[in-house]
């Protein structure tokens, strides 16, 4: 579903959830399906899931900050500074209405621990999930 309100183009709205069914597309850097909600100036919005027991690979971005927004599910967010080790990884549970920020030189990973999908609402600069995204040594959650 996408409404536009023809008397006034300043104003969009679109079913998140319709459009990752609709027009995901896997996102083969990090392994998850990702579709574009909306994009305004400085900012992409996007819809991803990861399916039970997935976990993305580790990444960080060298501008901007990230936004999530949990829609359904539960798991975990690996983070730690892009010029440490993953020892120093420090992990915290996530699920249904949770809103969490990434600040840019920090590596994270998301985990989904649950049985049912992990859906996230996300937010970055409109160049996070191309030049401004750089993968880390795999690291196996735990």
């Amino acid at each position: 579903m996408t409404i536009t309100d023809e008397s006034d183009n300043r104003l969009r709205i679109v079913n998140a959830l319709q459009l990752l069914h609709d027009q995901a597309v896997k996102d083969s850097t990090v392994g998850i399906p990702i579709a574009k909600v909306l994009e305004t100036s400085g900012w992409s919005w996007h819809v991803a899931e990861l399916a039970p027991a997935q976990t993305i690979a580790p990444h960080y971005h060298r501008h901007g900050d990230e936004i999530y927004f949990v829609l359904a599910g539960a798991g975990l967010i690996h983070t730690w500074p892009a010029d440490e080790s993953p020892a120093a990884r420090h992990s915290q549970r996530v699920e249904a209405a949770a809103t969490f920020s990434i600040a840019p030189q920090t590596v994270h990973q998301l985990e989904n621990t649950g049985t049912t999908p992990l859906v996230l609402l996300f937010a970055c600069s409109p160049d996070h999930l191309t030049a401004d995204r750089v993968v880390v040594a795999a690291h196996k959650a735990s």
